[in-house]
């Protein structure tokens, strides 16, 4: 297979793509042994996992088809090649849509599980999830069902009928409007929780951040929807073939899969950071106490009041997420 790659985005695409698979997986794997240590692993671990699964999927297919000669003009690759081609975009953009509902709902759940003794919000969250969930199942489904015979999407000697592509591409559109506004309802939404908790004000502020970063996947999903006229096919081969709607169908999916678990692991990090200032402030002490503070009756130096409590100034907000969860669920009780 020989292909010009000259101008050609797809390999540089799909080492993007894979660097920023990398990092999910490691804030993905940090979250699981989060949650496991203050053991809260729940449905919604589960579903994130299950979306970080599609996604890895979709990224073989994704590399499959670059290998192919996907990001350059798809009008001038050979027979078998653009078959590839268009097989696995046509297998990938689903897994995609799949992923991205799945990462939503995941973080839908996790919400629920911190804030579903109010049943108010349940509902909210629970109508919110069910309907970006359903609007992107629908919305893979869609382009495979159209067409008696799938194989037109890659093969045009294939003798089928078909539906209307352009109901598909409304549908799409119709979606993609749910999936921002889902975004934003899920990062408005903690942010007025949270203000009117009880909490200190630096950790109101801190929560609030870490649970609305969701915006990026909103900016990400009206970009998306923008490149939807430019999804490859047998009809629609185009110079690039729709390299920019992958682009961003991938941007959206991975941003959620990350801001979605960077809260969850908030607990252990802030755990870590105390732990090693702990044992800073051991080794300050073993290396200052034979030089000043008082002796107690052992004969040992102590360095004074702040002996007795040596955490007394280190953040003790790490489980704070954990702990609104833990009183939510009580009070639900």
């Amino acid at each position: 297979m020989s292909f010009d790659r000259r101008n050609d985005p797809g390999p540089a695409l799909v080492r993007g793509m894979w660097a920023a698979v990398a990092i999910a997986t490691v804030i993905l794997v940090l979250r699981v042994f989060a949650k496991c240590k203050l053991r809260q692993f729940r449905f919604d671990d589960v579903f994130m996992i299950a979306a970080w699964a599609m996604t890895v999927a979709s990224m073989v297919l994704l590399q499959m088809s670059v290998d192919h000669g996907f990001g350059t003009d798809l009008r001038k690759l050979e027979y078998s090649d653009l078959r590839i081609v268009l097989k696995s975009v046509a297998i990938e953009v689903p897994l995609v849509t799949f992923s991205t509902g799945f990462a939503r709902s995941a973080f839908a759940l996790y919400l629920l599980a911190i804030l579903g003794g109010n049943r108010r919000y349940k509902i909210a969250l629970w109508s919110v999830m069910l309907l970006q969930l359903a609007g992107n199942i629908v919305s893979g489904v869609l382009p495979l069902s159209i067409c008696r015979d799938v194989r037109i999407l890659w093969d045009p000697n294939v003798k089928t009928t078909c539906g209307s592509s352009t109901a598909v591409i409304r549908f799409a559109y119709f979606s993609s409007s749910v999936n921002t506004a889902t975004d934003l309802f899920l990062a408005v939404f903690p942010t007025v929780v949270f203000w009117n908790l009880n909490l200190r004000l630096r950790i109101k502020l801190s929560l609030i951040i870490l649970m609305s970063l969701g915006i990026l996947a909103m900016i990400a999903s009206i970009i998306k929807s923008t490149k939807y006229n430019d999804i490859p096919g047998i009809t629609n081969l185009g110079s690039h073939g729709g390299i920019e709607l992958i682009r961003w169908g991938y941007a959206e999916n991975l941003i959620i899969i990350i801001t979605s678990s960077v809260p969850c692991i908030r607990p252990l990090l802030i755990s870590s950071v105390r732990k090693i200032s702990s044992v800073a402030r051991s080794r300050s002490y073993e290396l200052s106490s034979p030089f000043s503070g008082n002796k107690g009756p052992s004969g040992h130096n102590i360095s004074g009041p702040e002996s007795q409590h040596p955490e007394s100034d280190l953040p003790n907000d790490g489980d704070s997420i954990a702990r609104i969860l833990r009183e939510t669920e009580e009070g639900g009780r």
